[in-house]
C-alpha cells in the first residue's frame, strides 16, 4: 500500500500531466555512470563512487531528470504506462521520480534536476552555510551523509547530527561528527532548527509517515527530491549548474 505522501505525488503530478495533455509523450530512462554524473569531487565518499547508489536519467522532450536509487532500472514508453507501475516497488519508483523531474522541467515547474559536478558540490555547500547563517540557525539535522555539506557545516561550528542508512558508515566520526543510524531520523529532525533532507528519500520512501509533520523545518537537498519538493510544497536546495536541456 502506498504512503499517503506518494499518494499525493502520484494524484498531483498525474493531474498536472494530464492537464498539458501529455499523458501520450514518449519518455526513455536508462543508467549513467558515477563519473559522467558528479565528475571528479574533491570528496570520494559520495555513495554513488562507492557503488551504494546508482544515478538513473530520465530524457522527455530533450529535457533531463536523474534520481538516486540503490535499485537502478531502464524504462522507455508512453507517460500514461509510467502510472501504471507498481510504485511499491523501489525500482518503479525510482522510475516514477526521475521521470517527473524531467517532465516538470520541461513544462518550467521545476529546475536544477541534473547532478553537478567535480568542485561544485564544494561550492554548493559554502553558499548553504552562508544561507543557514542568515537564518540565524544553530543545531542542524542532515539525513543522508552528505561529505560536502557536513565538511562545511561541521568547519562553520553548527552544532550537527547526521543520520545514514549506509550500515558502513553508522558510528564513524565523518569530520568530527559522529553517524547516526536512520531509526533516529525523527528525533533528529525534532531536535534540529533546520533539518536537510536528502531528496532521495521521496525514492526509497524512508519518511513518507514523517516529513509532513516537521514541513515548517524541513529542506530537501539535491536532483532527486526536484519535482516532489515543488508540487509537495517543500523547501529545496540545489544550485546545480548543469544542462537541463539537451537541445
Amino acid at each position: 500500500m502506498l504512503s499517503n505522501l506518494i499518494r499525493q505525488l502520484y494524484v498531483k503530478s498525474k493531474r498536472i500531466i494530464e492537464d498539458h495533455g501529455l499523458m501520450g509523450e514518449y519518455v526513455r530512462v536508462y543508467v549513467r555512470g558515477a563519473r559522467e554524473v558528479i565528475g571528479v569531487p574533491s570528496i570520494s565518499e559520495y555513495a554513488i563512487l562507492k557503488g551504494r547508489e546508482v544515478m538513473i536519467e530520465a530524457v522527455f522532450n530533450g529535457y533531463r531528470g536523474q534520481a538516486f536509487t540503490s535499485s537502478p532500472g531502464q524504462f522507455s514508453g508512453a507517460l500514461r504506462d509510467v502510472f501504471k507501475l507498481d510504485l511499491q516497488d523501489l525500482k518503479n519508483r525510482s522510475i516514477f521520480i526521475a521521470v517527473l523531474n524531467a517532465v516538470m522541467a520541461y513544462l518550467g515547474f521545476t529546475d536544477r534536476t541534473v547532478h553537478c559536478k567535480s568542485d561544485f558540490p564544494d561550492t554548493c555547500s559554502k553558499m548553504l552555510v552562508s544561507y543557514l547563517k542568515e537564518l540565524n540557525v544553530e543545531r542542524v539535522g542532515l539525513i543522508g551523509y552528505q561529505p560536502s555539506m557536513l565538511k562545511s557545516l561541521s568547519e562553520s561550528k553548527f552544532n550537527v547530527r547526521v543520520a545514514d542508512a549506509n550500515p558502513d558508515n553508522i558510528g564513524k566520526v565523518k569530520f568530527g561528527v559522529s553517524i547516526e543510524p536512520p531509526n533516529l531520523d525523527e528525533e533528529i529532525i525534532c531536535w534540529s532548527d533546520i533539518a536537510l533532507v536528502t531528496g532521495s528519500v521521496f525514492v526509497n520512501g524512508s519518511l513518507d509517515e514523517i516529513l509532513p509533520k516537521y514541513k515548517n523545518k524541513i529542506i530537501i537537498y539535491g536532483v532527486s527530491g526536484a519535482a516532489a519538493s515543488k508540487i509537495l510544497g517543500f523547501r529545496r536546495w540545489c544550485i546545480s549548474n548543469e544542462r537541463v536541456y539537451l537541445g
